[in-house]
């Protein structure tokens, strides 16, 4: 079942999930990376999905292909080339040096969810390209 959110509601998420990050990253107890990233990760989604809506003139997500593919969001947007041109250096990321591996873009949010860890280099700048992604979608 697809669920079928109204572009107000995904702003509202998107903005929500971006300020629960921002007060985890603020919270120097709490140092789980992982965690920041993920939220980032489905603020973002949230914040290209209600630019879909909006630009395609859709009622609600229903009308967007399921997918969790920041990279084809962002093609369907038609992002500006600086925008694209940073979605395109961050092809992956390595994994944590104690263990082997790159994670795609497209897949982050799950080895955030599930706790893998990321290279701390990689994950501050995937963080900071989502952070530009959801700051694209509030200027749009």
């Amino acid at each position: 079942m697809v669920l079928q959110v109204g572009a107000k509601a995904l702003q509202r998420r998107r903005d929500q999930l971006r300020g629960s990050a921002e007060s985890v990253d603020a919270n120097d107890a709490f140092e789980d990376g992982g965690t920041v990233g993920l939220l980032l990760f489905y603020a973002a989604e949230c914040g290209l999905k209600e630019r879909l809506i909006v630009r395609q003139g859709h009622r609600d997500s229903g009308a967007l292909e399921p997918t969790h593919d920041l990279r084809r969001l962002a093609k369907e947007l038609r992002l500006p080339r600086a925008m694209a041109a940073r979605l395109d250096r961050l092809q992956s990321c390595r994994m944590h040096p104690s263990t082997r591996g790159t994670v795609a873009l497209g897949d982050l949010h799950q080895a955030w969810r599930y706790g893998a860890k990321i290279d701390p280099a990689d994950e501050k700048d995937a963080q900071e390209a989502l952070r530009a992604l959801i700051s694209w979608c509030e200027q749009d």
